[in-house]
């Protein structure tokens, strides 16, 4: 049994599965127009690539088209917001008032500048069991920024943002504005 509410459903799930397929595309149908289904790939495709498991192969022409169809990339970061709503709070947008400071889920995110260092982002997983996400993303009204991130050591993971960097730069930039949007992937 699955309890929704208050931990998510597990992967193998298969109810929790088809009921978060279901509402995904729900809102989707009831929120996109007929016109936007124009896009350079399906929505099928890019649902199964918001979906695919962490290591197995990624579908490179969801990427390519994520990356230079704007709609593509639009509709792509809705099924990863509905997905995050619907199933798991790790991958859940932040909105927080605290602009340097933001939990999501079982993660804590710092934005650290100090006068002798380069700023510096610190993710730390306050979880055993969960696993550390390879990805981070920060959409806000000055664009996204989409970042790999390395491995934690010590529950910890640690990227540097030097302001001679530009995507780094902006990144800590768009982290700053409490209405950006965070996703750990």
């Amino acid at each position: 049994m699955t309890d929704i509410a208050n931990q998510g459903p597990l992967e193998d799930d298969l109810r929790a599965g088809r009921a978060t397929a279901r509402l995904v595309l729900a809102a989707l149908a009831s929120t996109e127009p007929e016109e936007v289904a124009a896009a350079s790939i399906s929505r099928a495709d890019l649902w199964a690539h918001a979906r695919r498991v962490r290591g197995e192969p990624v579908n490179f022409a969801a990427e390519r088209a994520i990356r230079t169809d704007p709609e593509a990339a639009r509709l792509y970061r809705r099924l990863l917001s509905f997905q995050a709503v619907a199933r798991s709070e790790l991958a859940a947008a932040a909105y927080d008032s605290s602009a340097t400071h933001r939990r999501i889920g079982s993660f804590e995110l710092d934005v650290i500048e100090e006068d002798d260092a380069p700023p510096a982002l610190v993710i730390q997983c306050l979880s055993e069991t969960d696993p550390a996400p390879t990805m981070i993303e920060v959409v806000s009204i000055e664009g996204v920024v989409r970042l790999p991130l390395p491995a934690p050591v010590d529950k910890h993971i640690v990227i540097d943002l030097p302001r001679q960097d530009a995507e780094r730069d902006l990144l800590r930039l768009m982290l700053a504005n409490p209405l950006a949007g965070v996703y750990l992937l």
